[in-house]
């Protein structure tokens, strides 16, 4: 009990005009409430940025970071046995195999992303660390510089297996610096943080629409049908066909299974760094095709 009088005399007033609800009460409530929105779809979303500034808030952000680090830090262990110095190193050959790609080499079109960037990561063991940091600034400079200069952004780009157009594979490599940034934070006990929703609204709409491909790599089958709500800033709604088709949902269209998840969680999925129990989904109808929605997810992460 409060030891407020004042406190004590409110909570008494609020019981005295306390009444009974009507049992109707609630339909009433939800009628209205989905009369002006229904459920799943946003009020409001982030201003939509190009994938180049994706990229650019998400290197700018690793760039902060690296900056931050002392010379025992970008020592410590992160992931497949790297440390930091060794993983920034991998981010340095993945950035100058994109840049190639975009330049139209074929040598990164079907090389794998960890074994063809493994001499840039072992490279770096015993650098300097700034000199190391020079070194994947220098790539990410070389990047912007094709991006800036006119190049089609809607021109097609293969790398390690993947084609996209060029807009797309730039949120692509967003995605992975973030994956990575939050690895780097991880690593040296620094608090993570999840992207802006104008970043974060760009990758859950290029993880949505790449899903079928990843359930394919799972060689899942099943033509279910999922709808798929991300909630908090950069979220949004989708329904999903296992077999293959995603779109932006709309009322009244059927589906098997209903699954909401905070996006940031799920992007975590869709990184390979969370699980479908870690990430917490309220699944309504199909649990089954719901699992397999998030196994596609995580099968999409390169790593």
């Amino acid at each position: 009990m409060s030891e407020d009088p004042l406190t004590e005399i409110r909570y008494a007033l609020a019981e005295g005009d306390a009444s009974t609800v009507g049992t109707d009460a609630r339909s009433r409530i939800l009628a209205a409430v989905l009369g002006d929105r229904p459920a799943g779809y946003p009020l409001d979303s982030a201003e939509p940025i190009s994938g180049a500034e994706t990229f650019g808030r998400m290197t700018a952000r690793m760039d902060s970071l690296l900056g931050e680090l002392g010379p025992a830090e970008w020592r410590a262990p992160t992931i497949r046995s790297l440390d930091v110095q060794q993983l920034v190193g991998h981010l340095i050959g993945v950035e100058v195999a994109f840049t190639d790609a975009v330049q139209g080499s074929a040598r990164p079109a079907e090389a794998d992303h960890i074994e063809s960037t493994q001499a840039a990561a072992t490279a770096q063991a015993g650098q300097d660390p700034t000199r190391t940091r020079a070194e994947w600034a220098a790539a990410v400079t070389a990047t912007q510089a094709i991006i800036t200069d006119g190049h089609d952004l809607t021109a097609p780009v293969r790398m390690h297996g993947i084609t996209l157009e060029l807009d797309s594979f730039l949120v692509v490599r967003a995605f992975e610096m973030w994956t990575h940034n939050k690895d780097i934070r991880r690593a040296t006990e620094r608090p993570v943080a999840d992207p802006d929703a104008a970043v974060l609204g760009r990758m859950t709409d290029l993880a949505a629409a790449l899903l079928p491909a990843g359930v394919a790599l799972t060689g899942a089958t099943g033509e279910d049908r999922v709808r798929l709500v991300l909630t908090g800033p950069g979220g949004g709604t989708w329904d999903v066909s296992l077999n293959g088709r995603v779109r932006r949902a709309e009322p009244g269209r059927s589906f098997d299974s209903h699954v909401i998840v905070d996006a940031a969680a799920f992007c975590r999925v869709v990184a390979n760094r969370s699980s479908f129990e870690e990430s917490a989904p309220a699944v309504k109808g199909a649990s089954t095709a719901a699992r397999v929605l998030f196994a596609g997810a995580a099968a999409l992460a390169l790593d």
